[in-house]
Formats: structure tokens, C-alpha cells, sequence
């Protein structure tokens, strides 16, 4: 078995951690679809720039989050999703009300904490790897990260403070 075919194997493991960070970023199941695509096509082209031993899905996460950047610079419609309720079976009474609530607070976060929240929270890269991902400092993620956990938090308790909104 030759190492491209393994890296290419390894790639398509990713798939649905990939499909997950896209419906975060996007608002239609068909252009999240769409990014995973065009994430894997520019991966295999560029598989020779990904160095050993580096988190694999963490250089993919970072393929995706800069195509979806490019995209919006090209004005290509893309926006938010209901990534929760998609990622999650569907829970019985109780339970069903709890996700809706969580999935209208996250709707409620700004775009930059929607993100760090899927990547660290959801998809469990480290504080490095989201830094690479987002192309910012390892202290600028630890800092969204705590403020958008408080956010949350604070819309989950009721309170409608957020997006750095002071009482």
C-alpha cells in the first residue's frame, strides 16, 4: 500500500468531523457538502505540504476554514447552520427542548465563537490547533473560548447579554 493511498485513507476518516465544521460555517447542507469537497480535492492536491507527524484533521480543518474565507471574499452565499440538532440523534421530550434551546443560544454567539466553540468544544482540538485552524494566536482562542462559554452560558440562564453587550 502506498503512502499516498494511506494519507488519502486517512483524509476520508476525517469525512464526517469535516462535515460537522462545514455545517457550522455554512447555512445549506448543500454548500457544506460543497466545502467538505472542495476541503478533500485541495487536500489530496496539496498532500505533499501536510509534514509528519502533524494532526491530520487539524491541516483539513484549516484547508476548510480558509476556502470558506476565500468564498465569502468571492461573495459565494454562505452563512450559519443548525449544526447541533444535525449532529446529534434526536433525544426524547426533555432532552429535545434542551437542544433547541443550546441550538438558539449558539445562533445567538457571533460567528468567531461558533467556530472556536465547534472546534475545541465539539471536534476536541487542542488550543494549538485551533489557533492554526483560525490562523490566530493560541491565547486569542483561550480567550474566544472563555468568552464564548460565558455567552453561552449567559443565554442559556436567560439572560440576553451577549456579543459583548453590557448589561
Amino acid at each position: 500500500m502506498s503512502l499516498s493511498f494511506r494519507m488519502e485513507e486517512q483524509f476520508a476518516d476525517h469525512i464526517p468531523a469535516l462535515k460537522r465544521f462545514a455545517r457550522t460555517l455554512t447555512a445549506a447542507p448543500e454548500h457544506a457538502d460543497d466545502l467538505v469537497q472542495d476541503c478533500l480535492e485541495r487536500a489530496i492536491r496539496k498532500k505533499s505540504l501536510f509534514r509528519q507527524p502533524s494532526n491530520p484533521r487539524a491541516w483539513l480543518f484549516k484547508i476548510m476554514h480558509n476556502l470558506h474565507r476565500n468564498q465569502i471574499v468571492q461573495k459565494r452565499p454562505i452563512a450559519n447552520s443548525d449544526e447541533l440538532e444535525r449532529i446529534v440523534e434526536p433525544p426524547q421530550q426533555l432532552a429535545v427542548a434542551e437542544l433547541k434551546d443550546v441550538r438558539t443560544a449558539m445562533q445567538l454567539l457571533s460567528k468567531e465563537h461558533q467556530e472556536i466553540l465547534m472546534l475545541v468544544a465539539v471536534e476536541g482540538l487542542s488550543y494549538k490547533e485551533a489557533a492554526q485552524v483560525l490562523n490566530v494566536q493560541k491565547g486569542t482562542v483561550m480567550s474566544r473560548l472563555a468568552r464564548a462559554r460565558d455567552h453561552l452560558r449567559a443565554l442559556m440562564n436567560g439572560e440576553h447579554q451577549f456579543k459583548g453587550e453590557k448589561r
